[in-house]
Protein backbone atom coordinates (compact mmCIF):
# COMPACT_ATOMS: atom_id res chain seq x y z
CA UNK A 1 0.00 0.00 0.00
CA UNK A 2 1.18 3.71 -0.76
CA UNK A 3 1.18 5.40 2.28
CA UNK A 4 1.46 8.62 0.26
CA UNK A 5 -1.48 8.59 -1.79
CA UNK A 6 -3.74 6.74 1.60
CA UNK A 7 -3.88 10.32 2.58
CA UNK A 8 -6.05 13.00 1.54
CA UNK A 9 -5.89 14.28 -1.45
CA UNK A 10 -7.68 17.93 -2.87
CA UNK A 11 -8.72 18.77 -6.54
CA UNK A 12 -5.86 21.69 -7.48
CA UNK A 13 -7.82 24.97 -7.47
CA UNK A 14 -7.89 25.93 -11.71
CA UNK A 15 -8.18 22.77 -13.31
CA UNK A 16 -11.45 22.05 -14.51
CA UNK A 17 -13.61 19.01 -14.63
CA UNK A 18 -15.54 18.81 -17.91
CA UNK A 19 -18.39 16.41 -18.68
CA UNK A 20 -17.09 14.18 -15.64
CA UNK A 21 -14.22 12.38 -17.86
CA UNK A 22 -12.03 15.05 -19.48
CA UNK A 23 -10.18 17.64 -17.39
CA UNK A 24 -8.09 21.08 -18.51
CA UNK A 25 -5.32 22.07 -16.41
CA UNK A 26 -2.63 20.42 -14.21
CA UNK A 27 1.18 20.43 -14.38
CA UNK A 28 1.51 20.96 -16.96
CA UNK A 29 -1.31 22.44 -18.74
CA UNK A 30 -2.87 19.80 -20.37
CA UNK A 31 -6.56 18.37 -21.67
CA UNK A 32 -6.77 14.88 -19.97
CA UNK A 33 -9.18 12.71 -21.06
CA UNK A 34 -9.15 10.29 -17.40
CA UNK A 35 -9.20 6.78 -17.86
CA UNK A 36 -12.19 4.76 -16.84
CA UNK A 37 -10.61 3.54 -13.48
CA UNK A 38 -9.70 7.02 -12.58
CA UNK A 39 -13.16 8.81 -13.03
CA UNK A 40 -15.35 7.40 -10.06
CA UNK A 41 -12.38 8.98 -7.69
CA UNK A 42 -11.83 11.96 -9.79
CA UNK A 43 -15.12 13.05 -9.63
CA UNK A 44 -15.21 11.94 -5.60
CA UNK A 45 -12.48 14.15 -4.90
CA UNK A 46 -13.49 17.14 -6.90
CA UNK A 47 -17.09 16.95 -5.56
CA UNK A 48 -15.40 17.11 -1.30
CA UNK A 49 -13.84 20.74 -2.47
CA UNK A 50 -11.32 22.05 -0.01
CA UNK A 51 -12.44 18.74 2.37
CA UNK A 52 -10.15 15.82 0.10
CA UNK A 53 -11.15 12.47 -0.53
CA UNK A 54 -8.69 9.70 0.68
CA UNK A 55 -7.92 6.43 -1.44
CA UNK A 56 -9.27 3.32 0.29
CA UNK A 57 -8.43 0.48 -1.82
CA UNK A 58 -5.81 -0.10 -3.79
CA UNK A 59 -7.21 0.98 -7.34
CA UNK A 60 -8.25 4.15 -5.68
CA UNK A 61 -4.29 4.43 -4.65
CA UNK A 62 -3.59 4.09 -8.22
CA UNK A 63 -5.86 6.58 -9.43
CA UNK A 64 -4.91 9.19 -6.97
CA UNK A 65 -1.02 8.36 -8.35
CA UNK A 66 -2.47 9.42 -11.55
CA UNK A 67 -3.68 12.45 -10.42
CA UNK A 68 -0.80 13.47 -8.39
CA UNK A 69 1.37 13.23 -10.54
CA UNK A 70 -0.20 15.34 -13.22
CA UNK A 71 -1.20 18.05 -10.90
CA UNK A 72 -4.79 17.26 -11.48
CA UNK A 73 -4.84 16.72 -7.43
CA UNK A 74 -2.29 17.96 -4.56
CA UNK A 75 -1.90 16.45 -1.50
CA UNK A 76 -3.86 17.67 1.72
CA UNK A 77 -2.12 20.01 3.81
CA UNK A 78 -1.55 17.88 7.05
CA UNK A 79 -0.57 18.42 10.90
CA UNK A 80 3.04 18.52 11.83
CA UNK A 81 5.26 16.62 13.11
CA UNK A 82 8.82 16.83 15.02
CA UNK A 83 11.93 17.45 12.04
CA UNK A 84 14.50 15.68 13.82
CA UNK A 85 15.93 14.93 10.24
CA UNK A 86 16.27 18.55 8.87
CA UNK A 87 19.38 20.80 9.26
CA UNK A 88 19.01 24.61 8.06
CA UNK A 89 21.13 26.57 6.18
CA UNK A 90 21.61 30.20 6.00
CA UNK A 91 23.72 32.01 3.41
CA UNK A 92 25.06 35.65 4.36
CA UNK A 93 26.65 38.54 3.37
CA UNK A 94 26.97 41.76 4.84
CA UNK A 95 24.92 43.28 7.11
CA UNK A 96 23.89 40.99 10.11
CA UNK A 97 20.84 42.90 10.91
CA UNK A 98 18.44 40.66 8.69
CA UNK A 99 20.39 37.57 10.15
CA UNK A 100 19.89 38.38 13.32
CA UNK A 101 15.83 38.42 12.73
CA UNK A 102 16.46 35.23 10.89
CA UNK A 103 17.95 32.92 13.63
CA UNK A 104 15.93 34.40 16.05
CA UNK A 105 12.70 33.49 14.40
CA UNK A 106 14.45 29.61 13.08
CA UNK A 107 14.82 29.21 17.25
CA UNK A 108 11.20 28.46 17.74
CA UNK A 109 11.57 24.69 16.22
CA UNK A 110 15.00 24.84 17.31
CA UNK A 111 16.80 22.93 14.13
CA UNK A 112 20.26 22.07 13.88
CA UNK A 113 20.89 25.68 11.50
CA UNK A 114 24.73 26.15 9.93
CA UNK A 115 25.69 29.74 8.93
CA UNK A 116 27.60 29.75 5.90
CA UNK A 117 29.64 33.20 5.79
CA UNK A 118 30.15 34.49 2.13
CA UNK A 119 33.83 36.03 2.67
CA UNK A 120 32.46 39.00 4.60
CA UNK A 121 34.42 42.08 4.90
CA UNK A 122 34.97 43.42 8.40
CA UNK A 123 33.63 44.37 10.75
CA UNK A 124 30.93 42.50 9.26
CA UNK A 125 32.54 39.23 9.51
CA UNK A 126 32.84 39.40 13.10
CA UNK A 127 29.54 40.85 13.87
CA UNK A 128 28.25 37.85 11.99
CA UNK A 129 30.51 35.57 13.92
CA UNK A 130 29.07 37.16 17.16
CA UNK A 131 25.01 36.71 15.86
CA UNK A 132 25.82 33.04 14.75
CA UNK A 133 27.46 31.91 18.65
CA UNK A 134 24.50 33.77 20.29
CA UNK A 135 21.68 31.78 18.29
CA UNK A 136 23.76 28.82 18.88
CA UNK A 137 24.01 27.90 15.14
CA UNK A 138 27.92 26.80 13.49
CA UNK A 139 29.79 29.33 11.61
CA UNK A 140 31.59 28.22 8.26
CA UNK A 141 33.39 30.89 6.91
CA UNK A 142 34.53 31.01 3.20
CA UNK A 143 37.60 32.58 1.98
CA UNK A 144 36.31 33.43 -1.66
CA UNK A 145 33.05 34.92 -2.24
CA UNK A 146 30.70 32.69 -4.48
CA UNK A 147 27.40 34.55 -4.09
CA UNK A 148 24.40 32.44 -2.56
CA UNK A 149 24.51 29.38 -4.47
CA UNK A 150 27.90 28.94 -3.77
CA UNK A 151 27.29 29.55 0.15
CA UNK A 152 24.05 27.23 0.03
CA UNK A 153 26.81 24.41 -2.24
CA UNK A 154 29.05 24.96 1.39
CA UNK A 155 26.09 24.97 3.89
CA UNK A 156 25.14 21.49 2.17
CA UNK A 157 28.59 19.59 2.12
CA UNK A 158 28.93 20.83 5.93
CA UNK A 159 25.95 19.01 7.10
CA UNK A 160 24.80 15.73 7.15
CA UNK A 161 20.65 15.00 7.44
CA UNK A 162 18.85 13.53 4.73
CA UNK A 163 16.77 16.77 4.15
CA UNK A 164 18.20 20.16 4.00
CA UNK A 165 16.21 23.74 4.28
CA UNK A 166 17.56 26.53 2.70
CA UNK A 167 16.79 29.73 4.18
CA UNK A 168 17.92 33.17 3.35
CA UNK A 169 19.59 35.66 6.12
CA UNK A 170 16.57 38.16 4.96
CA UNK A 171 13.76 35.74 5.21
CA UNK A 172 11.64 35.20 8.35
CA UNK A 173 10.62 31.46 9.10
CA UNK A 174 7.09 30.90 10.90
CA UNK A 175 7.08 28.77 13.56
CA UNK A 176 6.46 25.42 12.01
CA UNK A 177 7.00 25.90 8.54
CA UNK A 178 9.69 22.99 8.43
CA UNK A 179 7.48 20.09 10.68
CA UNK A 180 5.09 21.06 8.11
CA UNK A 181 6.46 20.20 5.14
CA UNK A 182 8.56 17.19 6.41
CA UNK A 183 5.66 15.05 5.80
CA UNK A 184 5.54 16.12 2.14
CA UNK A 185 8.91 14.31 1.62
CA UNK A 186 7.29 11.15 3.18
CA UNK A 187 7.03 10.38 -1.13
CA UNK A 188 10.10 8.89 -1.84
CA UNK A 189 9.45 10.45 -5.33
CA UNK A 190 9.41 14.14 -4.18
CA UNK A 191 12.71 15.83 -4.04
CA UNK A 192 11.94 19.46 -2.74
CA UNK A 193 9.09 21.17 -1.60
CA UNK A 194 8.46 24.66 -1.58
CA UNK A 195 6.26 27.17 0.96
CA UNK A 196 4.61 30.18 -0.04
CA UNK A 197 7.46 33.62 0.38
CA UNK A 198 5.10 36.52 1.24
CA UNK A 199 6.65 40.12 1.86
CA UNK A 200 7.60 41.58 5.32
CA UNK A 201 5.76 44.94 4.69
CA UNK A 202 6.41 46.82 7.37
CA UNK A 203 6.26 50.67 6.00
CA UNK A 204 3.70 52.25 3.43
CA UNK A 205 6.04 53.57 0.86
CA UNK A 206 4.54 53.08 -2.65
CA UNK A 207 7.47 50.09 -3.28
CA UNK A 208 6.36 48.42 -0.06
CA UNK A 209 2.26 48.09 -0.98
CA UNK A 210 3.04 47.41 -3.99
CA UNK A 211 5.10 44.34 -3.25
CA UNK A 212 2.73 43.33 -0.54
CA UNK A 213 0.80 41.87 -3.73
CA UNK A 214 3.18 42.07 -6.41
CA UNK A 215 6.72 40.68 -4.83
CA UNK A 216 8.82 38.29 -7.61
CA UNK A 217 9.27 35.75 -4.69
CA UNK A 218 5.48 34.94 -3.81
CA UNK A 219 3.94 32.30 -6.13
CA UNK A 220 0.79 32.49 -5.30
CA UNK A 221 -2.39 30.27 -3.52
CA UNK A 222 -2.72 27.82 -5.73
CA UNK A 223 -0.59 24.32 -4.96
CA UNK A 224 1.57 23.35 -7.98
CA UNK A 225 3.95 20.50 -9.28
CA UNK A 226 6.82 22.57 -10.29
CA UNK A 227 7.57 22.07 -13.74
CA UNK A 228 8.57 24.30 -17.00
CA UNK A 229 5.58 25.93 -18.72
CA UNK A 230 3.63 26.43 -15.46
CA UNK A 231 2.60 29.41 -13.15
CA UNK A 232 4.84 27.52 -10.56
CA UNK A 233 7.83 27.28 -12.82
CA UNK A 234 10.56 27.24 -10.35
CA UNK A 235 10.65 28.06 -6.38
CA UNK A 236 12.72 30.73 -4.81
CA UNK A 237 15.39 29.01 -3.05
CA UNK A 238 14.89 31.75 -0.25
CA UNK A 239 13.24 28.77 1.85
CA UNK A 240 12.84 25.81 0.30
CA UNK A 241 13.53 22.00 1.76
CA UNK A 242 15.17 19.60 -0.35
CA UNK A 243 16.16 15.77 -0.04
CA UNK A 244 19.73 15.56 -0.30
CA UNK A 245 19.48 12.40 -2.25
CA UNK A 246 17.86 13.93 -4.97
CA UNK A 247 20.44 16.97 -6.02
CA UNK A 248 23.80 16.51 -7.56
CA UNK A 249 26.65 17.76 -5.83
CA UNK A 250 27.10 21.00 -6.16
CA UNK A 251 23.21 21.40 -5.86
CA UNK A 252 23.48 24.80 -7.37
CA UNK A 253 25.72 25.56 -10.62
CA UNK A 254 28.55 27.14 -9.32
CA UNK A 255 28.25 29.49 -12.33
CA UNK A 256 25.04 31.18 -11.71
CA UNK A 257 24.53 33.63 -8.88
CA UNK A 258 21.19 34.46 -10.20
CA UNK A 259 18.60 31.97 -11.36
CA UNK A 260 20.66 29.06 -9.46
CA UNK A 261 17.54 27.84 -7.82
CA UNK A 262 15.35 28.08 -11.13
CA UNK A 263 18.13 25.87 -12.88
CA UNK A 264 18.43 23.86 -9.87
CA UNK A 265 14.74 22.79 -9.64
CA UNK A 266 14.44 22.32 -13.59
CA UNK A 267 17.17 19.69 -13.69
CA UNK A 268 15.37 17.55 -10.50
CA UNK A 269 12.49 17.43 -12.92
CA UNK A 270 14.52 16.45 -15.54
CA UNK A 271 16.17 14.23 -13.33
CA UNK A 272 12.54 12.67 -12.27
CA UNK A 273 12.15 14.04 -9.10
CA UNK A 274 8.69 15.52 -7.86
CA UNK A 275 9.07 19.02 -7.01
CA UNK A 276 6.16 20.70 -4.90
CA UNK A 277 4.87 23.80 -4.40
CA UNK A 278 2.53 23.91 -0.76
CA UNK A 279 1.02 27.64 -0.40
CA UNK A 280 -0.54 26.84 2.97
CA UNK A 281 2.81 26.78 4.27
CA UNK A 282 3.82 30.58 5.03
CA UNK A 283 7.07 32.12 5.26
CA UNK A 284 8.02 35.70 4.94
CA UNK A 285 10.99 37.85 3.34
CA UNK A 286 12.10 41.22 4.04
CA UNK A 287 11.66 44.35 1.55
CA UNK A 288 13.99 46.36 -0.15
CA UNK A 289 11.84 49.49 -0.42
CA UNK A 290 14.29 52.02 -2.57
CA UNK A 291 13.90 52.75 -5.96
CA UNK A 292 17.78 51.57 -6.92
CA UNK A 293 16.55 48.22 -5.06
CA UNK A 294 13.90 47.58 -7.10
CA UNK A 295 14.71 48.30 -10.63
CA UNK A 296 18.10 46.61 -9.63
CA UNK A 297 16.54 43.53 -8.64
CA UNK A 298 13.96 42.95 -11.25
CA UNK A 299 16.76 44.00 -13.96
CA UNK A 300 18.97 41.21 -12.06
CA UNK A 301 16.27 38.51 -12.11
CA UNK A 302 15.98 39.18 -16.00
CA UNK A 303 19.74 38.82 -16.43
CA UNK A 304 19.48 35.31 -15.70
CA UNK A 305 17.25 34.63 -18.83
CA UNK A 306 20.03 34.53 -21.02
CA UNK A 307 22.19 32.08 -19.01
CA UNK A 308 19.64 29.41 -18.44
CA UNK A 309 18.73 29.43 -21.83
CA UNK A 310 22.43 28.37 -22.26
CA UNK A 311 21.73 25.80 -20.30
CA UNK A 312 18.04 24.64 -20.63
CA UNK A 313 17.42 25.43 -24.82
CA UNK A 314 14.00 26.62 -25.87
CA UNK A 315 12.76 27.06 -22.19
CA UNK A 316 13.44 30.52 -22.21
CA UNK A 317 11.56 31.47 -25.30
CA UNK A 318 9.13 34.98 -24.11
CA UNK A 319 6.21 33.82 -26.43
CA UNK A 320 5.10 31.17 -28.44
CA UNK A 321 1.60 32.30 -30.09
CA UNK A 322 -0.68 30.51 -32.81
CA UNK A 323 -0.64 32.38 -36.11
CA UNK A 324 -4.66 31.31 -36.02
CA UNK A 325 -4.50 33.35 -32.20
CA UNK A 326 -2.46 36.57 -33.87
CA UNK A 327 -4.48 36.43 -36.71
CA UNK A 328 -7.86 36.87 -34.56
CA UNK A 329 -6.43 39.34 -32.91
CA UNK A 330 -5.35 41.42 -35.62
CA UNK A 331 -8.81 41.08 -37.66
CA UNK A 332 -11.01 41.88 -34.47
CA UNK A 333 -9.30 44.79 -33.53
CA UNK A 334 -8.98 46.32 -37.27
CA UNK A 335 -13.09 46.21 -37.24
CA UNK A 336 -13.38 42.87 -39.94
CA UNK A 337 -15.36 40.29 -37.45
CA UNK A 338 -16.07 37.85 -39.99
CA UNK A 339 -12.33 37.18 -40.91
CA UNK A 340 -11.87 36.84 -37.25
CA UNK A 341 -14.36 34.46 -37.22
CA UNK A 342 -13.50 32.49 -40.24
CA UNK A 343 -10.02 31.81 -38.63
CA UNK A 344 -11.70 30.98 -35.24
CA UNK A 345 -14.15 28.16 -36.67
CA UNK A 346 -10.92 27.21 -38.69
CA UNK A 347 -9.22 26.85 -35.52
CA UNK A 348 -12.46 24.84 -33.31
CA UNK A 349 -11.97 22.37 -36.07
CA UNK A 350 -8.75 21.54 -36.18
CA UNK A 351 -8.74 21.47 -32.00
CA UNK A 352 -11.67 19.22 -32.66
CA UNK A 353 -9.35 16.79 -34.72
CA UNK A 354 -6.80 17.15 -32.01
CA UNK A 355 -8.90 16.07 -29.22
CA UNK A 356 -10.61 13.25 -30.84
CA UNK A 357 -13.87 12.04 -30.46
CA UNK A 358 -13.83 11.43 -26.58
CA UNK A 359 -14.05 14.74 -26.44
CA UNK A 360 -17.19 16.57 -26.56
CA UNK A 361 -18.29 19.84 -28.46
CA UNK A 362 -18.70 21.91 -25.80
CA UNK A 363 -15.19 21.01 -24.00
CA UNK A 364 -13.95 21.41 -27.98
CA UNK A 365 -15.10 25.19 -27.73
CA UNK A 366 -13.75 26.22 -24.13
CA UNK A 367 -10.30 24.71 -25.19
CA UNK A 368 -10.34 26.66 -28.82
CA UNK A 369 -11.05 30.13 -26.29
CA UNK A 370 -8.50 29.13 -23.68
CA UNK A 371 -5.76 28.59 -26.83
CA UNK A 372 -6.39 31.93 -28.34
CA UNK A 373 -6.80 33.51 -25.55
CA UNK A 374 -3.79 32.48 -24.41
CA UNK A 375 -2.06 33.99 -27.48
CA UNK A 376 -2.80 37.11 -26.77
CA UNK A 377 -1.86 36.91 -23.47
CA UNK A 378 1.23 36.05 -24.18
CA UNK A 379 2.46 38.91 -26.97
CA UNK A 380 0.73 41.30 -24.17
CA UNK A 381 2.85 39.37 -22.19
CA UNK A 382 5.73 39.58 -24.38
CA UNK A 383 5.09 43.71 -25.42
CA UNK A 384 5.12 44.43 -22.07
CA UNK A 385 8.90 42.47 -20.72
CA UNK A 386 11.18 41.76 -23.24
CA UNK A 387 9.82 43.87 -25.80
CA UNK A 388 8.98 46.32 -23.39
CA UNK A 389 10.20 49.53 -25.89
CA UNK A 390 8.00 48.27 -28.85
CA UNK A 391 5.03 47.73 -26.58
CA UNK A 392 5.36 51.05 -25.49
CA UNK A 393 5.13 52.14 -28.63
CA UNK A 394 2.37 50.69 -29.21
CA UNK A 395 0.85 52.32 -25.97
CA UNK A 396 1.62 56.02 -27.50
CA UNK A 397 0.28 55.07 -30.71
CA UNK A 398 -3.38 54.02 -29.56
CA UNK A 399 -5.12 57.37 -29.75
CA UNK A 400 -4.22 56.68 -34.01
CA UNK A 401 -4.54 53.21 -34.13
CA UNK A 402 -7.14 50.84 -33.89
CA UNK A 403 -4.42 48.04 -34.13
CA UNK A 404 -2.80 49.75 -31.58
CA UNK A 405 -5.47 49.74 -29.21
CA UNK A 406 -6.68 46.11 -30.12
CA UNK A 407 -2.36 44.70 -29.02
CA UNK A 408 -2.29 47.61 -25.93
CA UNK A 409 -5.70 45.88 -24.69
CA UNK A 410 -3.38 42.72 -25.10
CA UNK A 411 -0.65 44.19 -23.21
CA UNK A 412 -2.53 45.65 -20.55
CA UNK A 413 -5.11 42.82 -19.80
CA UNK A 414 -3.20 41.04 -17.36
CA UNK A 415 -2.18 44.28 -15.11
CA UNK A 416 -5.79 45.25 -15.10
CA UNK A 417 -6.98 42.23 -14.16
CA UNK A 418 -4.93 41.61 -11.40
CA UNK A 419 -5.46 45.22 -10.17
CA UNK A 420 -9.25 44.41 -9.98
CA UNK A 421 -9.04 40.92 -8.93
CA UNK A 422 -6.06 40.95 -6.61
CA UNK A 423 -5.69 45.15 -6.07
CA UNK A 424 -2.82 46.72 -4.49
CA UNK A 425 -3.42 49.41 -1.69
CA UNK A 426 -2.36 51.75 -4.26
CA UNK A 427 -4.38 53.78 -6.53
CA UNK A 428 -4.97 52.36 -10.13
CA UNK A 429 -2.12 54.74 -11.40
CA UNK A 430 0.48 54.47 -9.10
CA UNK A 431 -0.21 50.08 -9.36
CA UNK A 432 0.24 50.09 -13.06
CA UNK A 433 2.41 52.36 -13.33
CA UNK A 434 4.68 50.26 -11.19
CA UNK A 435 3.61 47.14 -12.70
CA UNK A 436 5.05 49.00 -16.25
CA UNK A 437 8.04 49.89 -15.00
CA UNK A 438 8.43 46.06 -13.28
CA UNK A 439 7.84 44.70 -16.12
CA UNK A 440 10.58 46.93 -18.10
CA UNK A 441 13.11 46.14 -15.51
CA UNK A 442 13.15 42.71 -16.42
CA UNK A 443 12.70 43.09 -19.88
CA UNK A 444 16.11 45.48 -19.60
CA UNK A 445 17.80 42.22 -18.45
CA UNK A 446 16.81 40.09 -20.51
CA UNK A 447 17.68 42.31 -23.48
CA UNK A 448 21.16 43.64 -21.72
CA UNK A 449 22.15 40.02 -21.36
CA UNK A 450 20.86 38.39 -24.59
CA UNK A 451 23.19 40.92 -26.34
CA UNK A 452 26.31 40.12 -23.91
CA UNK A 453 25.91 36.51 -23.97
CA UNK A 454 25.23 35.98 -27.63
CA UNK A 455 21.89 34.55 -26.94
CA UNK A 456 19.24 35.77 -29.09
CA UNK A 457 16.45 32.81 -28.19
CA UNK A 458 15.59 34.64 -25.14
CA UNK A 459 14.13 37.96 -26.98
CA UNK A 460 12.93 35.88 -30.27
CA UNK A 461 9.22 34.39 -30.06
CA UNK A 462 8.03 31.51 -31.79
CA UNK A 463 5.35 31.69 -33.65
CA UNK A 464 3.63 28.45 -34.22
CA UNK A 465 1.81 27.27 -38.07
CA UNK A 466 -1.11 25.58 -36.97
CA UNK A 467 -1.06 21.91 -38.54
CA UNK A 468 -3.94 20.20 -39.54
CA UNK A 469 -3.22 16.72 -37.56
CA UNK A 470 -2.59 13.84 -39.22
CA UNK A 471 -4.77 10.77 -39.49
CA UNK A 472 -3.66 7.80 -37.04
Amino acid sequence: EDAVVSRPVVWTPEVALRAGSVVLGGSPWHVTVLPESVREFARRVHATGQDGATAATPAEQEAARFLLDRGIVHPAPIAQHPADDVEVVVPVYGDPGPLRRCLTSLAVEGLPVTVVDDASPEPYASQIAEVAAAHGARLVRQETNTGPGGARNTGLEATEAPFVAFMDADALASADWVARLRPVLDDERVGAVGPRVRPDVRGVSAIELYEETRSELDMGAVPSRVVHGVPVGWLPSAAVLVRRSAVTRPAFEPGLRVGEDVDLFWRMDEAGWTVLYAPDVVVHHEVRDSWKDFVGRRKMYGNSAALLEMRHPRRLTPASPSLSGLAVLAAASTGHPFVAAGVATYELARQRALLGPEVPLSVAVEVTGRSMWSDAYWMGHLLRRDWWPVGWTVLALTPRSSLARGVAAAMMWEPVRDHILRPTRLDPVRSLGLRLLDDASYGTGVIQNAIAKGVPNVVTPRPRLPRWPRRR
